[in-house]
């Protein structure tokens, strides 16, 4: 009869000590053959000497005895219990329980045909991604001039800050040397950069009301060699009411840009607040170039006729240069219908000034600037990551055709 406790593991031996038994002595039973354990055992009963003497009284030396005993026994029998033979003992007695260096464990796998070894698979992508964040990547095209570029829509929650912090970071890491103007009085761009832009601090607000040259409030961004911010405080809240009274208050930060040496820059982004105030004019002025983000929604369509009106006001009244060269569709969700709808007006309506990079919803580009880090260096192997870095490299990319 078979045991019930055979197929699963058990080794009979065991078992035997845990059993009572009707007489002592040595006894010989089959183990459970095919699972590893060694079959035909001597088991002594619970009457032998080790029994009659507790189950601790053994030294160690008959510890030992018995345990190379137990080898040997094992060693000479397979796992039917009959005797091994010899020229298996000695081929495994060669056998060692650690392989060499010089050992080989198993083929290499061959890569299929037509499956390059360096595809690019997520994984193969984050780790490239990661590499140029902490690195550095290759130097893009640089303009031949400091391009200046006022990122505005008077819609909240579009993506300007986001936008503006993360352009820069991407074209930092890659050669260029990068300013970003907060022209924002929460301060969000400063935050995401790591810069200190509380109350009492020399800040933009110091630029446009006391006439405080550009050199003093800029300030480096740790980790990145060729990246700076002019920070937003609180006080830049107060600064519209402060600027009604001035003499050509719409052109302040015009001239306070047009007094400082940007020779030594290739970008600077002015970041806007959510409003078509003084602060967002002093900025359009500012500027020959504006990026548009655009939310791929409904409510991003509607108030940008209102934008473009501006923007043609000031274009005939203050700044004739001024133009719309950059929009970029932020926070594109590619389950939904309406995104697609957005993404294709935008496209159909301006043509070519459309960035061919979409920015998709991400969840990591929301955590980064709670650590005071851009996505491009909280995790560059994200989509949101890797959509900023494929735009950047598009602004970059459109250099060749500014005028010098």
């Amino acid at each position: 009869m078979t045991s019930p406790t055979q197929g699963l593991g058990w080794p009979e031996r065991a078992l035997r000590r845990l059993r009572p038994r009707a007489a002592a002595g040595p006894q010989t039973e089959p183990g459970a053959p095919g699972l590893g354990w060694p079959g035909a055992q001597e088991i002594s009963g619970p009457a032998d000497e080790r029994a009659a003497g507790g189950l601790g009284s053994g030294t160690a030396d008959d510890t030992a005895r018995e345990a190379a005993a137990d080898h040997r026994s094992i060693a000479g029998r397979d796992s039917d219990g009959g005797a091994v033979p010899a020229r298996v003992r000695q081929a495994l007695a060669g056998v060692s329980r650690e392989t060499s260096p010089g050992d080989v464990i198993a083929p290499e796998r061959e890569v299929p045909v037509g499956y390059p070894a360096h595809a690019d698979t997520p994984i193969a992508r984050a780790a490239r991604a990661a590499v140029v964040a902490r690195s550095g990547g290759d130097s893009w095209l640089q303009p031949s001039s400091c391009r200046i570029i006022t990122i505005a829509n008077q819609k909240g929650g579009v993506g300007k800050t986001t936008t503006a912090v993360n352009l820069a970071a991407a074209l930092a890491m890659h050669g260029s040397r990068v300013l970003v103007v907060d022209l924002d009085p929460q301060g969000n761009a400063s935050t995401a950069l790591d810069i200190e832009h509380h109350s009492g601090i020399s800040s933009v607000y110091d630029v446009l009301v006391e006439d405080q040259p550009f050199t003093e409030v800029i300030r480096p961004v740790a980790g990145f060699a060729h990246l700076y911010c002019a920070p937003a405080a609180i006080d830049l809240a107060g600064a519209e009411i402060e600027l009604v009274p001035l003499v050509a208050r719409e052109s302040r930060l015009a001239r306070a840009l047009a007094g400082y040496d940007a020779s030594n820059l290739d970008y600077i982004f002015i970041d806007c607040p959510p409003s078509l105030g003084l602060l967002t004019v002093n900025a359009l002025v500012a500027a020959p170039e504006v990026m548009i983000p655009i939310q791929c929604e409904y409510y991003a369509l509607e108030g940008l006729e209102q934008l473009l009106r501006t923007i043609e006001l000031v274009r005939s009244h203050l700044n004739p240069a001024l133009s719309v060269t950059t929009i970029l569709l932020t926070m594109y969700d590619g389950r939904t219908r309406l995104a697609s709808q957005v993404a294709d007006e935008v496209r159909e309506h301006f043509g070519a000034v459309v960035l061919d990079s979409v920015i998709p919803r991400s969840v990591r580009v929301s955590e980064a600037p709670s650590y005071g880090q851009s996505v491009m260096t909280y995790d560059p192997g994200s989509s949101g990551a890797q959509a900023y870095l494929e735009a950047a490299r598009e602004l970059a990319g459109r250099n060749a055709g500014l005028p010098a």
